[in-house]
């Protein structure tokens, strides 16, 4: 499998901007998902995971060439170190491993649902066994017959709308958050996609941005706003990264942030052989 991150590269991602310290990570997760190069995942993870250390960012050369050995290393081998190294998790490093985790569940309904699916498979793989939710199995042939759950509901952070006023809120939320992000060109964005098919709008409000994109408790609105733009940048889909530039900024992102964040998924992208047909617009 190709491998693209070094430990250089790694250094110059978390020093890319002073804007970016609290999200870098994040923001080149989404860009390599949807890139499809979900192996360099678990370097951000765990190189992230480590900079959350106590003066870790006088170490950050050293923690990075660890990072790199450490993956590198032979599968159970790899497990066994990874489990040592956190045996009594931080607040943060669980907090971190949930952001990891929704940044690539929202990346699905951007850049495909496979890619999703690899990336948290990858992820999974070196998330340390203490970070990975135990789980009673699910069978889909007794939940297809009524028998049982088709879902580990105690265990997901979204509340399975179970009644008509759950799953209205849900939509209601999901409603809110478009109209903060498209602002003045809401009605017109909007009936473009339900004069275009009206189960795309539907498909749009009730499974993406109602449930998806609006749910706030693991990503900040203003995260998830700028992990969307990240997505976008290797697509080469002007039109959507045009609204989601401006959106970001109507949601409470500064311009700088948001030219960052264009800007390093460009790098990334790059990295990947990306190329576009006519650049990548900018605010």
């Amino acid at each position: 499998m190709n491998q693209i991150l070094n430990a250089q590269r790694l250094i110059q991602l978390s020093q890319f901007h002073p804007k970016l310290k609290n999200i870098w990570y994040l923001v080149a997760a989404a860009t390599f998902s949807v890139c499809n190069e979900p192996q360099e995942i678990p370097k951000l993870y765990h190189y992230a995971m480590l900079l959350s250390n106590d003066n870790a960012h006088m170490y950050r050369f050293t923690l990075a060439s660890q990072t790199i050995d450490l993956l590198r290393s032979e599968l159970p081998m790899r497990k066994t170190l990874i489990n040592e190294n956190y045996q009594q998790p931080t607040f943060f490093q669980k907090q971190l491993t949930a952001k990891f985790r929704e940044v690539i569940l929202k990346i699905g309904p951007l850049a495909g649902l496979p890619r999703a699916i690899n990336g948290l498979t990858m992820l999974k793989e070196t998330t340390p066994d203490i970070l990975v939710p135990h789980l009673d199995p699910i069978d889909p042939w007794e939940a297809a017959m009524g028998n049982s759950s088709p879902l580990s509901e105690t265990s997901m952070r979204r509340k399975h709308d179970k009644t008509i006023q759950e799953r209205d809120h849900t939509i209601q939320n999901g409603l809110r958050h478009w109209n903060s992000i498209y602002n003045k060109v809401s009605t017109r964005v909007v009936n473009n996609l339900n004069s275009s098919y009206p189960d795309l709008w539907y498909y749009t409000l009730v499974h993406v941005y109602g449930p998806l994109f609006a749910f706030d408790e693991i990503l900040s609105a203003q995260e998830t706003s700028l992990v969307i733009i990240a997505s976008l940048v290797p697509q080469d889909v002007n039109p959507q990264l045009r609204g989601h530039l401006k959106g970001a900024l109507n949601i409470g992102c500064d311009k700088e942030t948001v030219e960052a964040v264009r800007g390093l998924a460009i790098l990334i992208s790059q990295w990947c052989g990306v190329s576009w047909k006519s650049g990548v617009v900018k605010l």
